[in-house]
């Protein structure tokens, strides 16, 4: 029984004894303004410390360099600003400099079948492949037409292959 209430108090010890705790977002979209910690994660204190824990700034741009604030980089700029005990909760959060996170757009999808045009020189041959993974316009893939393998540029839903 000793050792059960010995581990609940490490495990849950340090939560217990906090003034606030914090849990960070997931992401968050930047915006013009500079950020603060209401930005980047729900305050859980009271009225008045949470306030205070909001409004703090995140100033430092080599925090925003990796486009992450992590656990890490969060903990010593609270310590730095304020005297009060804390709890994070979350390891990072993803800062996006526009109006929502860019989403990935691929023109092929794995398993979609897809026309190839290998060129060599003057001559162009136009094979029908099957995609091996998705990809995006611009990006290198890899295509299957019928047993050979062939790698290529995608653009506009075609594989350029050019040997």
């Amino acid at each position: 029984m000793k050792v059960l209430l010995a581990i609940c108090f490490v495990l849950f010890g340090s939560a217990v004894f906090a003034d606030v705790q914090i849990y960070l977002y997931s992401s968050v979209n930047k915006g013009e303004e500079r950020l603060k910690i209401k930005d980047i994660a729900r305050v859980e204190a009271l009225n008045e410390e949470r306030s205070l824990f909001e409004e703090i700034e995140i100033d430092d741009d080599a925090i925003l360099m990796d486009t992450y604030i992590d656990r890490r980089e969060l903990f010593l700029l609270l310590k730095e600003k304020t005297k009060s005990n804390f709890v994070i909760y979350g390891s990072s959060v993803k800062v996006f400099d526009g109006l929502s996170p860019p989403k990935e757009r691929f023109s092929v999808k794995r398993g979609e079948r897809i026309k190839v045009l290998v060129k060599k020189k003057d001559i162009t041959i136009e094979l029908t492949g099957v995609a091996i993974k998705d990809a995006a316009d611009g990006s290198q893939i890899t295509v299957r037409c019928g047993k050979k393998e062939i790698n290529g540029i995608v653009s506009n839903k075609t594989v350029i292959c050019e040997l």
